[in-house]
């Protein structure tokens, strides 16, 4: 009875110990006699104790390198500091436990080369203008790479240029002068706008005047013609009685003048200015 109990305890620390219940963020290694057997994924398992045993545990949550300045030269001889931001995630934690030591700062390592090379056949004013374009550069270089440490690159983002003093000087004396310059040909710009807007106020003005002077002188040639037909068709009379009242108006007006002398004509002069009128207006 006592070995029968012994037999079954040793059974139940048997399997107590070669079963393994693996975290969802984590994947085991196992290694059978010291050689890589088996990956553990989440959840529970048996492995066999004495012969088998858990030789790392790796996290698989995707995680961040240190933001490191990379120091490097441009295209065109300007010394700048790159600071780039790495997340990566471990897709095969076989490899990433077996093919390399630390893979960190083998990461590190293969990124600053990478970035070299790439800044290298880049000015200065691409880098601070194509950063998405250089980083996704930077992401297929190094991808052969990570493939073979069982990683694999989620985000290469460059958050920060940096240039030494001198650079930065001349940059701000650039930016100044293409702020004044933009400055300049807005100016102009609106100057010429508003010559654009004179000009064309003044070219309505003299179209309005002149349309006003057409209808003017429309209307005078219409009174003109009408009076000619009116005179044609008898209306003589009328005309030289206007014109009598019109003398009698200025008459009077004469009279009323404080110091003015009333010449009166005689009638017959008055009559006779008529009808000369009277003949220029029939010829």
């Amino acid at each position: 009875m006592v070995i029968i109990l012994a037999l079954l305890a040793a059974v139940v620390i048997f399997v107590l110990l070669g079963l393994k219940i693996v975290p969802q963020t984590e994947n085991w290694l196992v290694e059978r006699l010291g050689k890589y057997n088996r990956t553990l994924s989440a959840g529970v398992h048996i492995i066999i104790p004495i012969f088998d045993r858990v030789a790392h545990k790796e996290n698989i949550l995707e995680r961040q390198l240190p933001v490191k300045a990379v120091p490097t030269i441009t295209k065109d001889n300007v010394q700048i500091e790159i600071k780039l931001a790495i997340l990566y995630r471990v897709t095969d934690a076989s490899r990433a436990w077996y093919r390399i030591k630390n893979i960190d700062q083998a990461i590190e390592t293969i990124i600053t080369g990478i970035v070299r090379s790439t800044i290298g056949h880049s000015d200065l004013d691409d880098v601070q203008s194509n950063r998405r374009t250089l980083s996704e550069t930077i992401e297929t270089d190094i991808k052969h790479v990570t493939e073979e440490w069982g990683i694999i690159l989620t985000r290469v983002e460059i958050v920060d240029v940096e240039v030494d003093a001198e650079t930065r000087a001349a940059m701000q004396l650039q930016l100044n002068a293409e702020r004044t310059r933009r400055a300049l040909v807005r100016e102009a710009e609106g100057k010429r706008q508003a010559a654009n807007l004179a000009a064309d106020a003044e070219l309505y003005t003299a179209q309005k005047q002149a349309e006003a002077q057409m209808v003017l002188a429309k209307a005078q040639a219409f009174s003109v013609q009408a009076v000619a037909e009116a005179i044609n068709n008898g209306g003589e009379s009328a005309i030289n009685f206007d014109i009598k009242k019109i003398q009698a108006e200025a008459i009077k007006t004469l009279g009323t003048q404080v110091g003015s002398k009333l010449i009166l004509l005689p009638a017959d002069l008055l009559d006779t200015l008529s009808s000369v009128a009277s003949g220029l207006i029939s010829k």
